[in-house]
């Protein structure tokens, strides 16, 4: 028996061992993908920023720092997103340029007129920042405070601006270079990559949503987190999309499917909520036969969405997913005549009817519409060519945008910072209030596209705070016994990692990002170094100075015109569901998801925490109005099918132009009268539908679907929480501008 078991001992010993490796891969794989991305980060800002100063010095720049803290600003994780922001910042840098250039011209040694002047630019490009929204809106910030930083130092001597002007491009530039060739060069994370985990992220929450409230999984509190997060998702899907536009690879020939997708998947959630909140009123009426009848077509969907009781996660499971509702597609005529067969089996009324036929019609858009969505989604993976078909729709892109009296608040309280400021400068004859003045401008335009403004000055304001002891001590307690480049940098990093690595956490990114731009500013390393005691305190005091005034800039003038505003969100819906009932725009329905789902956007990013009641109500609201909305834009594509002068026609523009007097003014008269003439109307198509002998061919059709959506329109009508916001609208009058 001994021998056997000194025999069998050696062959059990590897096994402590090889679970030891494999745990010691997991450990190493999980710290690679998060702290090691972290760090991976930080090495290649701190490698480009260095490399960047080094050539500035070599070529002689004036301003070398310039170059460096180019590199921490548009220092971003991937390779898309950093040489989008360098783009914009360069183009910015080069407006800015002209613009310093034309006012210096126009206003030469007329400080109050150039100052004036600036003002006026500084609000429209900040106002262009605040509407914008997305990368671009970076650009329109650089236009507007590079002016400043080119103008202002030019006061007293207008011949030095155009020195001033290429010093300051040329660094900017040389900044742009050093980022994007190591970031291209060691351990390039690509923002394609990331798109397509978006997009496989996005199709299977879609999925996931669909089936669990087909299932009766989800509450009503957890379909309104999910409505703001798939919000937030398809913004950020667009926006990476445009990031790895950027980059070298096949995305570019991917934009009209990345569109569609987009597009596909808003239609998609729009029909499947309007369906499923149709079945919850019923249910919490009480009226449980339509929802009973449509219970074998929402168990065949729902097993139809998913693969091994999961969305698809594979191109290969995908194709599982398109096949399993194309096989649906082809018995959904059947399975709908089962349904309608077992609700005649009951005793019903017309309103229960009339249930039943729009239950079953969104039921039809929903399988269309998810389907395509599934077949965009399998051919994504496919090369395409880079020339579209001609015969090919042009499918529009999502488009952010910010409701106009917000970007014109933002535009205003920088042109008042900038006015003030300057009075106060030649007041009190302070040379460093200069710096004061482009720092105060140039969070004012930073902060004016932030939902939580006040929170980005603060966390940038500790970080330069902080930032400005350590300076202090490096310069001059370290830097002036040292000599060369190496000790200059060997000098500098240990303060620079911390910085760097602090803006790899999102929650306290401004803090490291202003310790870093702050470190460098008042280093200000230079062929020739300068140790002022007195100018570093004073240029410290301006800084944060600046800063500080920033913040009370939004704190006291138009506080509540900020990203994210509740009211002005809800008046901007008010403003868009009008805009369907009177123009005649091409692509309104495109134009109308699009704009919702931003709104919605911007009340999920201005949320902290658990939404309040009122943030509720309005996310209902716009919810509501997504259901109204694609309702109209229905009704009035069947009307134009219509000839002029037909009683369904004529009773159909009655209904919609009492829905925009009600959108224009939401008060309680307005109300009754849609609802009375969405009901009038509604009597009329099933008038015209009693005598079908009398109708032409597809007409009967048409004005069936035509009764479906007025019958949406009347129970959305209805819907508690747009009466709610109804009342609150009329009491502050927040929707008449929209009058004019």
């Amino acid at each position: 028996m001994s021998s056997s078991v000194e025999a069998t001992a050696p062959a059990s010993t590897p096994a402590p061992a090889a679970a030891w490796h494999r745990r010691a891969r997991v450990i190493a794989q999980d710290w690679l993908e998060t702290e090691g991305q972290r760090w991976v980060f930080v090495l290649k800002t701190l490698l480009a920023a260095f490399l960047a100063l080094w050539i500035a010095f070599r070529l002689g720049f004036d301003s070398p720092r310039s170059a460096m803290m180019t590199v921490f600003i548009v220092a971003l994780p991937s390779s898309g997103m950093a040489l989008e922001k360098s783009i914009y910042r360069l183009f910015g840098t080069l407006v800015g340029c002209a613009a310093a250039l034309t006012l210096i011209a126009l206003f030469p040694q007329q400080a109050m007129l150039l100052f004036i002047a600036l003002a006026f630019w500084v609000a429209l490009c900040t106002a262009g920042s605040a509407l914008m929204r997305n990368a671009r809106s970076y650009g329109f910030v650089l236009a507007g405070y590079t002016a400043c930083m080119i103008a202002v130092p030019a006061i007293d001597a207008p011949l030095q601006v155009f020195n001033l002007a290429v010093s300051r491009v040329t660094e900017i530039s040389l900044g742009i270079l050093c980022a994007a060739l190591v970031n291209d060069a060691l351990f390039p994370k690509h923002q394609s990559e990331q798109l397509v985990q978006a997009v496989r992220r996005l199709y299977r929450n879609i999925a996931q949503l669909c089936s669990d409230a087909m299932q009766g999984r989800l509450t009503p509190e957890q379909l309104e987190r999910l409505h703001l997060q798939f919000a937030t998702e398809v913004a950020a899907l667009e926006s990476g999309r445009a990031a790895a536009f950027f980059e070298a690879g096949d995305i570019r020939t991917r934009n009209q499917q990345l569109h569609a997708f987009n597009a596909a998947a808003m239609v998609g959630l729009t029909t499947f909520h309007t369906l499923h909140q149709l079945m919850q009123r019923l249910r919490n009426r009480g009226d449980m036969l339509v929802p009973d009848v449509m219970l074998p077509l929402y168990e065949a969907f729902s097993n139809a969405l998913l693969v091994t009781n999961i969305p698809a996660r594979t191109a290969v499971e995908v194709g599982v997913t398109r096949d399993k509702l194309s096989a649906l597609h082809a018995v959904l005529p059947q399975m709908i005549a089962e349904a309608r067969g077992n609700f005649l089996r009951h005793e019903y009324n017309d309103v229960q009817r009339l249930n039943l036929d729009t239950a079953l019609e969104l039921m039809q858009r929903f399988s269309d519409e998810f389907y395509q969505l599934v077949v965009i989604y399998h051919d994504l993976p496919k090369r395409l060519s880079d020339k579209p078909a001609k015969n090919a729709r042009q499918i529009l892109s999502y488009s952010a945008k910010t409701p106009p009296m917000i970007a014109l608040a933002a535009g205003l309280r920088s042109a008042a910072a900038l006015l003030l400021l300057t009075l106060a400068w030649h007041g009190l004859n302070w040379p460093s209030a200069g710096g004061a003045v482009i720092i105060t401008v140039i969070f004012c335009g930073l902060a004016a596209s932030s939902p939580h403004p006040s929170g980005l000055i603060r966390q940038t304001t500790l970080g330069f705070a902080s930032a400005t002891p350590f300076a202090f001590f490096c310069a001059f307690f370290m830097l002036n016994h040292v000599e060369g480049y190496m000790m200059l940098v060997l000098a500098m990093l240990p303060f620079l990692l911390v910085g760097a690595y602090i803006s790899t956490w999102r929650k306290v990114a401004g803090i490291g990002i202003g310790f870093n731009l702050m470190f460098a500013q008042m280093i200000a390393p230079e062929n020739l170094m300068r140790f002022d005691v007195l100018n570093f305190i004073n240029d410290s005091m301006a800084q944060v100075l600046g800063l500080v005034l920033a913040g009370l800039m939004f704190a006291l003038i138009l506080p509540e015109h900020k990203q994210g505003s509740r009211r002005h969100i809800a008046d901007s819906l008010w403003g868009e569901a009008l805009r369907l009932c009177i123009s005649d725009a091409a692509n309104l329905r495109h134009h109308f998801e699009s704009r919702v789902r931003d709104l919605l956007n911007q009340l999920s990013m201005s949320i902290r925490g658990t939404a309040d009641a009122d943030t509720r109500r309005t996310l209902n609201q716009a919810i509501t109005l997504l259901e109204i909305g694609h309702a109209i834009i229905d009704l009035r594509d069947l009307s134009a099918r219509l000839k002029p002068g037909h009683p369904a026609r004529v009773a159909k523009e009655k209904c919609v132009a009492s829905l925009a007097d009600y959108f224009r003014k939401p008060q309680a008269p307005q109300h009754a009268r849609a609802l009375a003439e969405t009901q009038a109307a509604g009597v009329m198509l099933r008038s015209l539908l009693l005598n079908k002998e009398t109708l032409q061919a597809n007409e009967a059709a048409q004005l069936q679907r035509a009764l479906t959506d007025l019958h949406l329109i009347h129970a959305s009508l209805l819907d508690q929480s747009l009466n709610e916001f109804s009342a609150e609208a009329a009491l502050t009058n927040g929707a008449n501008h929209h009058a004019a």
